[in-house]
């Protein structure tokens, strides 16, 4: 019987040592890549992109959505939706923590934009799940962790701002 795991496996664990600036991106493309289904499963389902909601883009001036998007909300959302819940997992979890912190990050991640709705919060969750593996990944190679999290969030908020604008 042939392991049709095995090409999966070879991909992720070359994904796993990508230097940064690949890592960033191929991460980026993995968080949208893993996000298009859900959005068209919900435009099949009839939820459309008012009803998915989102940044009010049109009450900000350009430097507005510039500092917000691609600045201040990665570098909040990396700290409250990685690095302490991930955190406080470890100290408080010793089995499993690592499992248990990706799906409990990936969550905390997806509820921190229920604002905007529940389909948003629906479609962020894969980019949720990235940013916590980003988060694990760079911790385990003992780089920063924090900031490569938070490259891989701005650089994703910057192609969704590209495309708006």
């Amino acid at each position: 019987m042939k392991n049709y795991n095995r090409p999966i496996k070879l991909l992720y664990f070359k994904w796993l040592r990508l230097k940064p600036i690949k890592f960033i991106v191929a991460t980026t493309l993995l968080g949208i890549l893993f996000t298009i289904p859900i959005k068209l499963i919900l435009d099949f389902t009839g939820v459309g992109d008012s009803d998915i909601g989102g940044f009010d883009f049109e009450r900000s001036s350009q430097w507005e959505m510039i500092i917000t998007v691609i600045i201040l909300a990665p570098l909040i959302e990396t700290l409250l939706c990685q690095l302490l819940p991930i955190k406080l997992i470890q100290v408080f979890k010793r089995n499993h923590s690592n499992l248990i912190a990706l799906l409990v990050s990936s969550l905390v991640f997806s509820l921190a934009h229920y604002s905007y709705s529940v389909w948003y919060s629906l479609m962020v969750l894969p980019m949720g799940f990235f940013l916590a593996k980003t988060y694990l990944v760079f911790q385990r190679r003992k780089e920063s962790s924090f900031w490569m999290t938070t490259a891989v969030h701005a650089s994703r908020n910057l192609i969704a701002l590209m495309v708006i604008l």
